[in-house]
């Protein structure tokens, strides 16, 4: 293997957890993907990369809001004028 093939089998969760089915199923996304990398670079920012990491490995086992009610959002939505 040489040093890129190992960087993505260390960032592929697949080999630390079993991940939640639910978050392998087709789905609509519901914000752009650049959305969401520049919501969690603010939280990686604001509660530190293991934090992050932590709850993200939390969140890809399944621990996670299912009622939309209570999510709280990571980022200003557009707003319709």
């Amino acid at each position: 293997m040489d040093a890129e093939q190992i960087q993505h089998m260390l960032i592929n969760p697949y080999y630390a957890i079993n991940i939640e089915p639910d978050m392998v199923s087709e789905h609509e996304p519901v914000i752009p993907e650049a959305t969401w990398v520049q919501a969690n670079m603010r939280l990686i920012d604001e509660i530190g990369s293991k934090e992050w990491l932590e709850r993200l490995l939390t969140v890809l086992q399944g621990d996670y809001p299912r009622n939309p009610d209570e999510i709280v959002p990571l980022y200003d939505a557009p707003t319709e004028d």
